[in-house]
Formats: structure tokens, sequence, C-alpha cells
């Protein structure tokens, strides 16, 4: 679930240790972070796409509200998501680490979101906004975007999402239909 909620919002590893399902705005499909948590150290918005939303329909309510947990705990201790993730990276038989050669790091998934989102033709003002990106210039005073434009984006995003997940389904069934004969 970490992992498909950072791929989907851009969030950072911090953010998401320390998601809580009070942050969760069901009425509207929003994460609602508070300043506390950002880096930005200022309240974020971020759209909830359909894939974020089945992840997070799956996951078990627990006592202290947090949302990612490791055996019902809460994961808020300062190496709790580095260890699981290298785990997984072996486990799926890809390099971890920026010192290995072609290895990533959990952070490496918010570049992902970045670009992806670009490819997709999301706007640089929303794409900044969701990832919570500081404005520059005469945008920090004037720009402000509403739950409604930035889920625009994140829909845009969404549908990109789609299409390359459907097009590597297809590429899939194909290579093992041809391997089948």
């Amino acid at each position: 679930p970490a992992l498909i909620i950072a791929y989907n919002t851009g969030m950072r590893m911090g953010e998401i240790k320390a998601l809580r399902w009070s942050y969760i705005d069901w009425d509207n499909m929003m994460i609602r972070l508070p300043k506390e948590i950002t880096k930005e150290s200022k309240p974020k918005s971020i759209p909830i796409n359909h894939h974020v939303k089945a992840a997070l329909g799956k996951l078990p309510r627990t006592i202290h509200d947090y949302i990612i947990t490791y055996k019902g705990r809460p994961m808020t201790g300062k190496n709790h998501m580095r260890s699981p993730f290298p785990k997984a990276c072996k486990k799926a038989g890809i390099p971890y680490g920026r010192k290995q050669p072609g290895g990533i790091t959990f952070h490496d998934m918010r570049t992902a979101v970045k670009s992806h989102m670009e490819e997709a033709g999301v706007g640089e003002a929303r794409r900044d906004a969701i990832l919570g990106h500081s404005k520059k210039g005469m945008d920090k005073h004037y720009l402000f975007l509403s739950d409604e434009s930035l889920r625009k984006g994140m829909d845009q995003y969404t549908a990109w999402l789609d299409e390359q997940i459907n097009a590597l389904s297809e590429n899939v069934a194909h290579f093992v239909a041809q391997e089948a004969i």
C-alpha cells in the first residue's frame, strides 16, 4: 500500500509513514496533510485516484489512526520504511540504492511521478501543487489551486498511468500467448 500511495501521489516517505485515517477526506476524495508532517511546513491537499482508493480500502483500521502499519503498529521510527523497501526490491530482483548500478530508492518514485505527470500533460502548477513543490516567482503570491483543479491534474495523470498499465498488460499477454505456441 505504501508503494501504491507513493507512485500515485508522489508523497514523501515521511508523509506516508505519518498518514492517518483522519487525514482522509472521503467526501471530496482528498488526502489533507497538516503542515506538521509536510517538508514545506504547509498544509497540502492531494487527490485520491482509484488506485489509492482501492489500496486504502484493503487496509485495516487501527486504534491509533495510522494508515501504514507493520504488525499493527505505526511506522513512526526513522528506519521503519528503510528496511522493508530494500527487501522488497531484492525479492523483485531490482537493485536497491544509489551506489548500485541501476539501483533505486524510495524517493525515486517521487521523481518518477513528477516525470510521468509531465508525460501525461499535467501542467507545472498542478504538478507542483500535488507534489508540494514550492511555487516560484509571482506564483507564490497569486496562484491558489482549488481541489477541483488538483483533481483534474490527478485525473489526467491517472488516465495516462492506466494507459501504460493496460499497454504493459497487453504486451505481457501477447508474450505469454507467443510462448505458449
